[in-house]
């Protein structure tokens, strides 16, 4: 498989590149978006640098996993790149200009496991169902092949809004499990879910 980009209405999903720290930097070192992370909040950028090279250097990066922009968004932001695209806003090409604000990271970083990170300014605004709905079609696309293809997630049960957010999706519960990871939080439980071909 190769790299690609999916566009929806108002997101790029596209691979990890190194000027995306700034973006990715702003997420792990917040508590609050850290919070059912499987590890602290990042205190040293040298962490961060790690984790985005790690994503850049992975099969995985721009095939199953993205880094989420934002169309239109403030040229000014610290976290903007700019993109021609057309003027029919269905992707890449030469008639205007966009800027794109990178707000998150989503997808199937392992091939089979979907995982997902949104900057905590984006929530509430449908930006994550938004991109994980896209990322869900495209699986199934590329796996065309494969009719009994799953997607897996492991959510903690206390990350209500994850949960939700993927029921929305056609994820169900498939099993649970107690003390399945030691985090910064203490020893956490596990949701297991999948995600499995419409009809």
């Amino acid at each position: 498989m190769h790299q690609t980009e999916i566009w929806t209405e108002r997101l790029l999903l596209r691979a990890a590149e190194p000027n995306d720290l700034d973006a990715f930097r702003k997420w792990f070192q917040d508590p609050e978006s850290m919070n059912y992370w499987s590890t602290p909040p990042h205190t040293d950028i040298e962490q961060t640098k790690n984790f985005l090279a790690n994503m850049i250097g992975s099969p995985q990066n721009g095939v199953l996993d993205f880094v989420v922009c934002l169309q239109g968004s403030d040229p000014t932001t610290p976290t903007s790149s700019t993109f021609r695209m057309s003027s029919n806003n269905s992707g890449p090409g030469t008639d205007t200009e966009s800027s794109m604000t990178v707000i998150g990271k989503a997808g199937l970083y392992d091939g089979q496991e979907i995982g997902f990170m949104f900057d905590r300014d984006y929530w509430g605004k449908g930006y994550a169902f938004e991109a994980l709905d896209a990322i869900v079609k495209h699986y199934w696309a590329v796996k065309e092949d494969q009719p009994d293809a799953v997607i897996k997630a492991d959510v903690d049960p206390r990350n209500t809004k994850s949960l939700r957010l993927l029921h929305k999706l056609g994820f169900v519960e498939v099993g649970t499990a107690k003390n399945t990871f030691e985090t910064h939080l203490g020893w956490c439980d596990s949701v297991y879910l999948e995600a499995r071909r419409s009809a």
